[in-house]
């Protein structure tokens, strides 16, 4: 076979934590190794040729209610996949998944009235063959650690984002801004919805980093940059960026999924 055509490998690692003032976690993931229909961490590399998807979600609407619409995203993500693995575009499968975890959010508020407002971001990744197929859903973040150079990929959905690219408050500002976590899209909560996509061509070596607001909100780009190098293995590394999180103040629910690109 020809160099550069040899099908790529991914290991993958996910880890959730409620964090030091939440009394509960409504954050959730999915690491689904498609065609085996197999859930969990990848510590033995898998092929990407029949799909690898990778989602992180964080639920909104208090306790019971956010705990709720990440489940929902979770489990259609999962459903959906294993569903269409062979009938539809990669690029296609997250949009078909949110499809149909707004549906359940909403036949869940009409039993539970009590529940409208109830929804969650997400971030979707779907890795086939060569290429990452991103679908991004609020303020949760997918990250790419590549040659020594980490760069956010998604662009957080929320009202800061917003207020930044008017130039009506500095990045600064919005660090500190009250209404940071205000997003302007979630899952459930809302029928406009208008999901961004992203591909990323993939390379050996590549680390994908997925995480809730529970880890962005408390450890800054330079500190993930830094604790991905340092850490012995990806599995520590997403120990040691829990703990520092919630070393400095671990004031949310705290996710990270973490896949690498491997011979």
């Amino acid at each position: 076979m020809p160099k550069g055509l040899f099908p790529m490998k991914l290991i993958a690692f996910g880890k959730t934590h409620t964090g030091k003032v939440r009394l509960n976690n409504e954050d959730n993931f999915l690491i689904l190794d498609v065609g085996k229909k197999k859930l969990g961490d990848i510590d033995d590399p898998r092929f990407l040729t029949d799909g690898i998807f990778l989602v992180v979600a964080d639920g909104m609407g208090g306790a019971a209610a956010g705990e709720k619409a990440s489940e929902f995203v979770i489990n259609t993500a999962m459903t959906i996949a294993i569903e269409n693995k062979t009938g539809s575009d990669a690029d296609e499968i997250s949009y078909l998944a949110i499809k149909e975890a707004i549906h359940e959010c909403k036949k869940y508020t009409k039993r539970h009235p009590e529940m409208i407002g109830m929804g969650s971001v997400a971030t979707y990744a779907y890795f086939f063959k060569k290429n990452l197929y991103i679908t991004q859903v609020g303020d949760t973040r997918l990250y790419l650690h590549r040659d020594k150079e980490l760069t956010q990929i998604t662009e957080d959905q929320n009202l800061v984002t917003e207020l930044l690219k008017l130039r009506m408050i500095t990045p600064d500002q919005a660090h500190f801004h009250p209404q940071k976590n205000a997003v302007t899209q979630a899952i459930g909560a809302t029928d406009d919805l208008n999901p961004i996509s992203y591909r990323v061509n993939l390379q050996v070596g590549d680390k994908l980093l997925i995480c809730s607001d529970g880890l962005t909100g408390m450890v800054s780009d330079l500190e993930i940059q830094s604790i991905l190098e340092s850490s012995n293995n990806n599995f520590n590394a997403i120990e040691n960026l829990i703990d520092t999180a919630n070393e400095n103040g671990g004031v949310d629910n705290i996710t990270v999924v973490l896949a690498e690109i491997v011979k």
